[in-house]
C-alpha cells in the first residue's frame, strides 16, 4: 500500500512531528511505502531524508497515485485531499486546543479519524463530522528509546523535556527540587532545541514532560512526571497510568493542582523502580508495531479491501534503504565508539598525569619536611648556645 503521511512541519521536533516519523517507520517495516509531505520544512525535514525517510518537498513531488492518506492537520489535510481527490483520507487528531490541528469539516474530506487518547476522542466526537472515530494508543518506537542508566536513589539529575514549562510554574518546580540537592536542565525552550532526546534523557534519573515526550521518557526506563504549562499530575504509575493515558499526558486528569507543597511532597515519594515498570508499561500498551497493525486496517477502509500497489522496484529500493540505514547506523556507532575510546585515552593520560604531579607532590612534601626539620634542629642547637651565653656557661 502506498500511503503519503501529511503534517504540517518538519522544522523541530514536536509531538506530531515525532508521531509522523514513528508510524511511517513503522508502516514501512510492515512492506508499505511511505512518503512524508510537509507545508513547512526544516532541519528534521533534512534529517528525516539522511534516516532514509522519502520527504516531498512539494505537492508535485508526490507519488502520482496512493491508497491512503494519513492527515495530521486541516493544511496538508486540504492539500492532500486535492491531490488525491478519490483517496481514503484518515485525520489523526492531536490536539483540542489549536485550529489548524482540527481537521476539515466539510463533508467528504476525512474518511475517518484517529484518536489517540480518551480525551482526543471525546473531542474527536463533539465535531460536526459524521465519521468514524477510532480510539489508539499513543506509538512508541521501544527499539530505538531504550533504557540506559537505571534512576539513582537518591535522584541527582531532572530532564525538563517541554517547550511550554515555563515562568512561574518552571520557577516553581526548578527552586523546590534544586533545594533538594537535584540539578534541573530543560530541553526543548526555544533557545534549546535538541533533535534526539535520548543522549539527555539517559542522563536523568527523573524526566518532567507530557504527552508523547512522557511516553518515550517512559520507554527509556525513567521515573517519569507529568508537569507542564497547562497543568499537572505528578508521578506516572501503575496505579495512575490508566488515568493519565486516557487524559493524553497533558497534566489535567485529576482535580488537585501541583503547587509548590506537592513538588516537595512528590519528591519525597520518588522510586527508582518507577523506570522499569514505566518501560513494561509502554511496551504492553504503546508497541509502534501493534499501532501499525490497525492503522493499516483503517487506512485500507472498509470491505471490499482496495488492493495495495507496491511494485517490485519498490520492494528492492525498500529493501536497499533499510541496508543503508543499517549501515550508517553501523557507521555512526563505530563513530561514537571511536569518539569514546579516545576520551577514555585522554581521561587516563590525564589520571596518569595527575598520578605522576600527586608523587611529585608527595616528594617535595617529605623533602620540605625533612628541610624544616633540619632547619628546626639547627635553629635549635643555635638558640642553646645563645642561651649558655647568657647563663655564663662556656
Amino acid at each position: 500500500m502506498r500511503v503519503v503521511i501529511g503534517v504540517l512541519a518538519l522544522a523541530y521536533p514536536g509531538g506530531t512531528e515525532t508521531y509522523c516519523l514513528t508510524v511511517a517507520r513503522a508502516l514501512e517495516r510492515l512492506g508499505h511505502e511511505v512518503t512524508l509531505f510537509a507545508d513547512e520544512l526544516g532541519p528534521l525535514a533534512e534529517r528525516a531524508v539522511d534516516g532514509g525517510f522519502d520527504v516531498a518537498r512539494e505537492l508535485t513531488e508526490l507519488p502520482a497515485q496512493c491508497e491512503a492518506v494519513l492527515a495530521n492537520d486541516a493544511i496538508t489535510a486540504g492539500l492532500l485531499a486535492g491531490r488525491y481527490p478519490d483517496t481514503r483520507l484518515v485525520y489523526c487528531v492531536h490536539s483540542s486546543l489549536f485550529e489548524v490541528q482540527t481537521p476539515p469539516l466539510d463533508s467528504g474530506i476525512v474518511d475517518a479519524i484517529v484518536a489517540p487518547s480518551d480525551r482526543l476522542a471525546a473531542h474527536a466526537h463533539a465535531l460536526a463530522l459524521d465519521v468514524p472515530v477510532v480510539r489508539l494508543a499513543q506509538p512508541i518506537d521501544t527499539e530505538r528509546f531504550l533504557p540506559s542508566e537505571a534512576p539513582r536513589l537518591p535522584p541527582r539529575r531532572a530532564l525538563l523535556l517541554s517547550s511550554y514549562l515555563e515562568d512561574r510554574r518552571r520557577e516553581a518546580l526548578v527552586e523546590t527540587w534544586t533545594a533538594a540537592g537535584i540539578e534541573c536542565v530543560q530541553v526543548g525552550a526555544a533557545d534549546r532545541v535538541v533533535f534526539d532526546v535520548r543522549p539527555e534523557i539517559a542522563q536523568a534519573d527523573i524526566v518532567v514532560a507530557k504527552a508523547r515526550a512522557a511516553l518515550e521518557a517512559m520507554a527509556c526506563g525513567k521515573a517519569v512526571y507529568v508537569f507542564d504549562g497547562f497543568g499537572g499530575d505528578g508521578w506516572v504509575t501503575a496505579d495512575s497510568y490508566p488515568a493519565l493515558e486516557a487524559d493524553n499526558f497533558a497534566g489535567q486528569a485529576t482535580d488537585r493542582p501541583v503547587d509548590r507543597h506537592r513538588l516537595a511532597a512528590d519528591l519525597d515519594r520518588y522510586d527508582p523502580d518507577m523506570g522499569w515498570i514505566n518501560r513494561e508499561i509502554v511496551i504492553r500498551n504503546h508497541s509502534a508495531r501493534s499501532h501499525a497493525h490497525q492503522l493499516v486496517e483503517l487506512l485500507r477502509g472498509p470491505s471490499p479491501r482496495r488492493p495495495d500497489s507496491v511494485s517490485s522496484a519498490a520492494a528492492t529500493a525498500r529493501t536497499v534503504r533499510y541496508a543503508w540505514r543499517m549501515q550508517r547506523r553501523a557507521a555512526s556507532s563505530a563513530r561514537e565508539a571511536a569518539a569514546l575510546r579516545a576520551q577514555v585515552a585522554e581521561l587516563t593520560s590525564e589520571r596518569d598525569a595527575w598520578r605522576v604531579r600527586a608523587l611529585e607532590a608527595d616528594r617535595a612534601l617529605q623533602a620540605s619536611s625533612e628541610l624544616i626539620r633540619t632547619r628546626r634542629v639547627h635553629a635549635g642547637i643555635a638558640l642553646g648556645r645563645c642561651l649558655d651565653r647568657l647563663r655564663g656557661r662556656p
